[in-house]
């Protein structure tokens, strides 16, 4: 029944956890659909803008050149006539050789020569100047027309098939309404740029919120039923310890004193792993007093068999406010992983101690096996193991006292292979003693 009822639970869990990603991915690309229709939206209707900015400017343009044309047609040559309009900047007549016949306004002295290598109409806006160039070459005759250079003297040059006619039209206005809809345009990508991004934060943050309430809620269950099964296993462990203590002295001289002192060892496992969940529970930031790190790391060094590298420099003394008791736990954690972290072979244990912006970074570093492919993110989950002899309450327990002293605790890959345990301590500071005592003198106080 057990086992079912493990396997059901799984299951659930599995679920939730697949639905969880999914609702996760459905949301995700909802919110970068509707992104990228609502640019696509802006950037036709800025397109859509500008191309009736455009069609607004020619129009204007074929206006004026019906106007110039027709007053050429009526032999009208006066500037009056020909410049009507106050955007009109110039207007010119040439052969087919691109030669000049006559102008008013500032033009070119030949025909451009784009126009005239196209051999058709061509109309352009340069960007440079702000100047619309219109260029035409004529489909009929117009007139025995009357003109020359000096524009006052009529003489009879036939206006006809060879004609081109040139206009340039003030496009100041234009350029400054097309520059404001692609600066309008470009704000209003970036302000929805800026929104999609802040909308994605807020949902992730929501999300991480949700999750930690999930985790902190399973902790306060498991704190609870913890502290029911360590006060129930505590009293049958200390009946069978003074048992096994009794048997060891009837069995001093006998065969199976061995088997009684496996026995022992495998009780006082379990008697440490509740006094460590017992630690878990209780109070995480016990009893701060001014400690060394350095010292504490030779102290720990000493009592493991494999060569373990220690580093310190330009540092002679890291002093922080800290339990020394859990101090040593956290540190005698960390370096215990690090050493078994490898089957068979020399894992290179290396500790650095380094100073920065008023933390110690204490990392140990291995030659290991490195940190597990999977269930990374529960490394320090409560009872979350990859070791066969593991109780996974370890990690745990250093990462809430180091967090209940402003620190915390890192896990990465080391560049090489290995891993790195990166733990960061405040430095001590006066004000941070006083402000401790503060906080003790109040408790008694109370």
């Amino acid at each position: 029944m057990g086992k079912i009822w493990d396997k059901r639970v799984k299951k659930e869990k599995v679920g939730k956890l697949v639905n969880s990603g999914r609702d996760h991915l459905f949301v995700l690309v909802g919110l970068s659909l509707a992104f990228v229709t609502l640019i696509s939206l802006i950037i036709w209707l800025s397109s859509s803008l500008l191309k009736v900015e455009k069609l607004s400017l020619i129009n204007d343009v074929e206006k004026n050149f019906n106007s110039i044309l027709f007053e050429l047609g009526e032999g009208n040559t006066s500037s009056s006539a020909i410049m009507h309009d106050d955007r009109i900047i110039g207007v010119a007549v040439y052969n087919s050789n691109g030669s000049i016949v006559a102008s008013w306004g500032n033009v070119y002295a030949r025909v451009p020569s784009n126009a005239l290598q196209a051999g058709q109409d061509t109309i352009s806006f340069n960007k440079r100047y702000g100047i619309m160039e219109y260029t035409r070459f004529l489909r009929q005759p117009v007139v025995n027309a009357a003109f020359n250079r000096n524009y006052d003297i009529l003489s009879p040059v036939l206006l006809d098939f060879s004609s081109i006619i040139y206009i340039a039209f003030d496009g100041s206005a234009y350029q400054r309404r097309i520059n404001f809809l692609v600066f309008i345009t470009a704000i209003v990508s970036i302000g929805l740029a800026l929104l999609f991004l802040y909308i994605i934060k807020i949902y992730r943050e929501n999300r991480r919120y949700k999750e930690k309430m999930v985790t902190q809620e399973n902790l306060v269950k498991l704190g609870q039923a913890a502290r029911t099964l360590t006060h129930e296993i505590k009293n049958p462990l200390q009946a069978i310890t003074l048992q096994i203590a009794l048997l060891k002295h009837q069995l001093k001289d006998d065969d199976t004193l061995d088997e009684v002192l496996l026995i022992e060892m495998e009780t006082q496992r379990l008697v440490n792993l509740t006094n460590r969940v017992s630690d878990f529970l209780r109070r995480p930031e016990g009893n701060p007093v001014q400690i060394d790190i350095i010292e504490v790391v030779d102290n720990l060094i000493n009592l493991f068999s494999n060569r373990i590298v220690f580093s310190h420099e330009k540092i002679d003394s890291a002093m922080v406010l800290f339990d020394p008791d859990r101090l040593r736990s956290v540190v005698e954690n960390l370096i215990k992983n690090a050493s078994e972290s490898a089957k068979n072979r020399d894992p290179q244990v290396e500790v650095n101690l380094s100073l920065k912006k008023g933390f110690y970074h204490l990392s140990i570093m291995d030659r290991g096996d490195g940190l597990p492919k999977e269930g990374r993110q529960k490394l320090f989950d409560p009872f979350f193991t990859t070791k066969i002899h593991g109780s996974g309450i370890g990690l745990s327990i250093s990462k809430q006292f180091l967090n209940a002293r402003g620190g915390d605790i890192k896990l990465y890959d080391r560049e090489g292979g290995g891993t790195v345990a990166e733990v960061t301590f405040v430095k001590y500071s006066l004000m941070e003693e006083l402000k401790l005592q503060g906080d003790k003198v109040g408790e008694k106080l109370r």
